[in-house]
């Protein structure tokens, strides 16, 4: 089976009120690999990356809807003491090879992402990407792919960008 993990972006338009077209288009592929039996997980860390903007922003549906995600069928994944010292790890081979993707005093979500993205396939012995809209910046730790660019029938035969 393969774990989709859900990047802000996409997190973001599963959660959004409106009926924007790309919204729509990713409510409607979430519920697709979910009929499919593809595991759909929200990281804690892009939960607290989206949530504390709604928060910010006064956006009580999309939180309302952020709330709802589990009776749609899609994971949470917490934050683990593994997925922090993986992400510490990256981190540190990050800055030592000059591919940082933050600043140095800045917490990098990017790499907490890859790392839990890492541990849960590692922890499952299941094939684990990120769906997303920036591939560039994780696609250094871990297979993350554009979240239109991942199919079912990508899902059932993945080819890894990246070995896990």
């Amino acid at each position: 089976m393969t774990i989709v993990m859900l990047d802000s972006h996409p997190l973001s338009l599963i959660s959004y009120p409106g009926l924007r077209a790309e919204a729509l288009n990713c409510k409607s592929w979430v519920k697709q690999l979910i009929n499919h039996k593809i595991f759909v997980v929200t990281p804690e860390i892009i939960d607290y990356e989206l949530r504390r903007a709604l928060i910010y922003a006064n956006k009580i549906k999309g939180i309302e809807n952020l709330d709802k995600l589990e009776d749609m069928g899609i994971a949470y994944a917490p934050i683990t003491t593994a997925v922090m010292r993986k992400a510490s790890e990256l981190w540190g081979w990050a800055r030592k090879t000059g591919q940082q993707t933050a600043n140095a005093d800045k917490i990098d979500v990017d790499v907490i992402l890859a790392a839990q993205s890492i541990i849960l396939s590692q922890e499952t012995g299941e094939y684990s990407i990120i769906a997303t809209s920036n591939v560039s910046d994780l696609q250094r730790y871990a297979d993350a792919r554009r979240w239109e660019d991942i199919t079912v029938e990508y899902c059932f035969n993945p080819q890894p960008s990246k070995p896990q």
